[in-house]
């Protein structure tokens, strides 16, 4: 019999302003899959699966977005935080981000891992995230 246990993140979408330069950029730095293209008057999207993974990543375009850049003091997203399975795999994606030209913080030791911060071209917060040691 079920009992609604949840079994982990399926996926996580984002609305940006522009889907084709978000995607572009997502698809130049990160290991995707192409699992879905949708096309609509009201909103454009695609999806992917994170290589190696389970978990699934939306872009989202809305016909009717302002404009307005992500904020996270404001409710909703603070960030998005993808695991690597090694403290070095944080030190890699800061030498991926530095050929990139995205700007990021650096590899931060903290007491659970390590954390990596950057923006995406919207400004949305992503961290490359590590738990151990």
């Amino acid at each position: 019999m079920a009992d609604g246990t949840v079994t982990g993140m399926h996926h996580l979408s984002l609305t940006v302003r522009d889907l084709d330069t978000s995607a572009s950029w997502y698809e130049r730095l990160f290991d995707l899959e192409a699992v879905m293209d949708e096309a609509g008057d009201e909103r454009r999207a695609k999806v992917y699966r994170l290589g190696g993974t389970t978990v699934m990543l939306g872009l989202t375009e809305h016909r009717d977005n302002d404009g307005s850049g992500f904020r996270p003091d404001r409710t909703g997203l603070d960030h998005a935080a993808f695991a690597v399975a090694t403290r070095g795999d944080v030190d890699a994606w800061a030498e991926r981000l530095d050929t990139a030209c995205v700007g990021h913080s650096g590899r931060i030791d903290i007491p659970i891992g390590a954390i990596l911060n950057f923006p995406d071209p919207d400004g949305i917060q992503l961290s490359i995230f590590y738990e151990g040691d």
